[in-house]
């Protein structure tokens, strides 16, 4: 209980001092079993108030500072029940062995498909990287300089599995384009392809596999997929 007061003194000195509503705050708390949402407003001066999300983990507090946060602020602004969307979102820790601030933001949650938000709380970063998707894979590479996260849709419209893959270099926190004999692989980043497995090969190499397709469009992966042997190949993407 000590320590949880000074933390949440240093919070409150910090915050007095500060000119400007930080967009993300990490507080480290008292072990819990339960876990919350809630939405809260903070002054920072006579003229400024800002409204944050605030997610009580089991051991930590992750506020969100939604007006600095624009898709969560649009999201919540056209939503009918807010307060239900709200409880609806779930923050959850990633890479938690090998980091302490990586955490996965989803909300706008339908048929088991999500929005999903990255968030760095130490450099206060945040990107929607996927709509109406699941996560596959969460992995980092040997060298841990790269993220990788593989996301999969199936819409009503399309019975059909595809795949994107979001790689972020964590030196520059930059999103990666992978290249395939010289060329941009955007279609990898799009929703494009049935992505059947990614892995890294090494500190700057995926192995990815994929339907043994030229070009996947509706009809070609249509044929794929009603075919008996379903051929594969393997190409192995750089990151420049």
């Amino acid at each position: 209980m000590y320590k949880k007061y000074l933390l949440s003194l240093l919070f409150i000195i910090l915050v007095g001092c500060s000119k400007e509503p930080p967009i993300i705050i990490q507080e480290v708390t008292d072990p819990t079993s339960e876990t919350s949402i809630d939405l809260v407003a903070e002054e920072f001066s006579d003229v400024e108030n800002a409204q944050f999300l605030e997610f009580t983990l089991s051991d930590q507090q992750i506020s969100l500072n939604i007006d600095k946060i624009p898709i969560l602020a649009n999201f919540l602004k056209n939503h009918n029940d807010r307060d239900q969307a709200i409880q609806n979102m779930q923050l959850t820790q990633i890479l938690k062995d090998k980091f302490d601030s990586f955490f996965l933001l989803s909300f706008a949650c339908q048929d088991n498909s999500c929005s999903y938000v990255l968030i760095n709380t130490e450099s206060e970063y945040s990107k929607l990287l996927a709509d109406q998707a699941r996560t596959v894979k969460i992995n980092v590479s040997p060298d841990e300089s790269y993220l990788l996260i593989q996301f999969e849709r199936q819409l009503r419209t399309n019975p059909r599995v595809t795949n994107k893959l979001f790689v972020l270099d964590l030196d520059t926190w930059e999103e990666i384009i992978l290249t395939f004999e010289d060329k941009d692989m955007t279609s990898l980043h799009s929703f494009r392809w049935p992505i059947l497995d990614a892995e890294w090969r090494n500190d700057d190499e995926l192995e990815i596999t994929l339907p043994d397709l030229e070009i996947p469009s509706t009809s070609t992966l249509a044929n794929w997929s009603e075919s008996e042997d379903k051929p594969e190949k393997i190409i192995i993407t750089q990151i420049n």
